[in-house]
């Protein structure tokens, strides 16, 4: 088989030269973000996608019909039949618009096919399909043109806003940057700061500490001048009374007398009862507890009973103008306990108030202010109730660990420790010119403890359940108390009996108050009923009160007499009027209020919550 010299190929070896010129430059590695990529490729796409749509839309209603149905997804079959001659003349002319020559044509033409001069075969022969074909590509260029120039505007366009978005990725990245950078720069500036107070703190709780020692310090060294002024003023009254007659001259030199001033506020005056008709009742002269060290067992004979001072007065002249015709208004209030505050107690002359919680402490407080001045710690249940020493310097606490503690000021420690109850001690109350101290207690009894020869010297039994509440009676020997049982009683603590007994609770009676004057007692139960009975031995109750279905929790008169606090259940203080049988609320506590009281004056009133919150009211 021959092959010819043109279809011979040769292969030759050739060796590229490298390029070392691309070496030697250095590239700095760009960072970019994957995702952002990928995302700008998609748009991309998508872009020229939309822009392919749009310009094939536009150059379809641009072109001919039969154009536009050869470039549909689906193509019909056709079947081309061969374009004659004279047809192609026709449409040539047709299409160079040479009319005239077309007329001359055809006249022509019909007057030679009706003659007969033209044969079909041979006369009239076809066009080759090359022409035709032909015809479709110059078609078919024109449209691929005009597709091409829609390309070119769409990728101007793309480009274009390619670059913008390109500017603002990069602007925006950029301002991405800063923004950490300076969220790293505060985030070490905030560690700083940390860092910076945090030193401030040891320093803040030592002072904090010397602030409450050099408060409790003075509190406890005006305690003690207190209680030596009283003494020495209990010596020279002695001195005075033993001078011998004899000795008197015709113009005897009045002994001196050292009485105790206490430097506050007008509004936290001792009580006084100056008139201008009346003399001012003489201070009970009462006997201190430091007597309370002697440790023999002496023989007890309960105090005789004395004049109540209030008893000759309608209304107290300290606080004839201080009675309320506006109401209450809280004017503080601050987180004392973690937990409930279960009752308060105020100091017989100085602006102190004593607060019990369930967290097994006590704690005393400056008022108004707020300012913690000291806090008791011993007992190992919840506290009950809480009673100040008609002196001032003693404290009695009763809790649900069955003890009944003394708590001395001036040492700052408790100083009796009495447990013979065997039950939870709900409540405890000094009487007003001895030291004698009654406590009240699940066991059902009452017990009066001697404090001084620190033993129980009576122990009263009568109540069916639960002793809640027991109060002395103003300088009288009288105890009132309530049960469980709904009944409240009076008791004679010289004879141990029970003098009277007032019926009418149908549920359970939480607490019963004493008046100043100690005609009056208030009782409320667990039923939202608060009744008023005359202690002068009536057995029907003076005034019925409905205050809802929310439990009393603890009553209290004002030292004016006019008005009656209960606080109840549902987180309100209800402010009833004696005289007028009117009843306001007071709203202001979270939860449920335990405890109300007022202060010496009337002027104002503090109320403790479930949520360990102690509230003023002015």
């Amino acid at each position: 088989m021959e092959v010819e010299e043109d279809a011979l190929y040769y292969i030759t070896e050739a060796t590229l030269e490298e390029d070392d010129g691309d070496d030697e430059q250095a590239y700095q590695e760009v960072v970019v973000d994957s995702a952002s990529s990928s995302d700008q490729d998609e748009d991309w796409e998508a872009i020229v996608k939309r822009v392919k749509s749009k310009k094939s839309r536009s150059i379809n209603l641009i072109t001919e019909p039969a154009v536009r149905a050869s470039t549909t997804s689906i193509e019909p079959t056709l079947t081309q039949r061969s374009e004659v001659v004279d047809d192609f003349v026709r449409n040539f002319l047709l299409r160079m618009g040479m009319l005239r020559t077309l007329n001359c044509f055809q006249t022509e033409w019909y007057e030679m096919a009706q003659t007969g001069k033209l044969r079909k075969s041979a006369d009239n022969p076809s066009l080759p399909d090359v022409y035709s074909q032909n015809r479709q590509l110059d078609k078919e260029i024109e449209m691929l043109k005009a597709e091409t120039e829609g390309f070119k505007e769409a990728a101007k366009i793309a480009k274009e806003k390619y670059v913008k978005m390109k500017k603002e990725r990069d602007y925006h990245r950029m301002h991405h940057r800063q923004t950490l950078q300076e969220k790293n720069r505060l985030i070490i500036d905030i560690k700083r700061l940390r860092k910076h107070y945090a030193s401030y703190e040891p320093a803040m709780q030592q002072l904090k500490q010397k602030y409450e020692t050099a408060t409790r310090e003075k509190m406890l060294a005006r305690l003690e001048r207190d209680k030596t002024i009283t003494e020495l003023n209990n010596l020279q009254s002695t001195l005075a009374c033993l001078q011998p007659l004899s000795d008197n001259t015709s113009n005897p030199q009045p002994v001196p007398v050292v009485t105790a001033t206490i430097p506050v506020t007008p509004a936290r005056e001792p009580v006084t009862h100056d008139t201008d008709s009346v003399r001012k009742p003489a201070e009970p002269v009462n006997e201190v507890l430091p007597t309370m060290a002697g440790k023999t067992k002496k023989e007890f004979s309960f105090p005789h009973n004395q004049a109540n001072p209030y008893l000759t007065y309608s209304a107290l002249p300290m606080c004839a103008h201080l009675t309320r015709t506006g109401g209450f208004k809280m004017t503080n209030s601050f987180q004392a306990h973690e937990c409930g505050v279960s009752r308060l107690c105020y100091h017989p002359t100085k602006p102190l108030a004593v607060s019990c919680s369930d967290d097994h402490t006590w704690k005393l407080w400056n008022i108004p202010g707020g300012e913690l001045l000291m806090t008791g710690e011993g007992h190992k249940d919840w506290l009950g109730d809480a009673d100040f020493h008609n002196s001032g310097l003693y404290l009695a606490t009763c809790s649900g660990d069955g003890t009944v503690k003394i708590w001395d000021f001036t040492k700052n420690q408790c100083m009796l420790t009495l447990s013979e109850h065997i039950q939870p001690v709900w409540g405890c109350s000094w009487h007003s010119t001895a030291n004698i101290l009654a406590s009240s207690s699940m066991d059902q009894t009452i017990r009066v403890w001697d404090v001084t020869s620190k033993h129980c010297v009576l122990t009263l039994r009568g109540h069916a359940d639960s002793v809640n509440s027991v109060q002395f009676l103003p300088y009288s020997s009288v105890l009132c108390s309530c049960s469980a049982d709904r009944t409240v009683s009076l008791w004679d603590c010289r004879t141990g009996l029970c003098c009277h007994t007032f019926y009418g609770h149908e549920h359970s009676c939480n607490y019963a108050t004493v008046n100043i004057k100690g005609d009056t007692i208030a009782s409320g139960d667990s039923f939202g009923h608060a009744y008023l009975w005359d202690t002068r031995g009536q057995t029907e109750a003076m005034t019925t009160m409905q205050f809802g279905s929310y439990s009393l929790n603890q009553l209290t008169f004002d030292p004016n007499r006019t008005l009656l606090a209960l606080a109840s259940n549902d987180g309100t203080i209800k402010m009833h009027t004696i005289d007028s049988q009117k009843t306001d609320q007071l709203e202001g506590h979270n939860e449920a209020v335990q405890t109300v009281i007022f202060d010496q004056r009337s002027a104002m009133m503090i109320s403790g919550s479930s949520d360990g919150v102690v509230a003023i009211w002015e």
